[in-house]
């Protein structure tokens, strides 16, 4: 990675309210200055299948 991040998380969270809590305790982390986050807004993919 190049840029402003020093880490990328892949979060799996039940809910957008639970996706909160975690970043909420993230961000009491001594060290963590800031955090951004993309959240998908549709579900893009159902598989990982390539087609042959």
């Amino acid at each position: 990675m190049a840029g402003d991040c020093d880490f990328l998380l892949r979060v799996v969270a039940a809910d957008l309210n639970a996706y909160r809590q975690f970043q909420a305790r993230l961000a009491r982390i001594k060290g963590v200055q800031s955090l951004k986050s993309d959240v998908p807004m549709q579900q893009v993919k159902l598989t990982s299948e390539l087609p042959v």
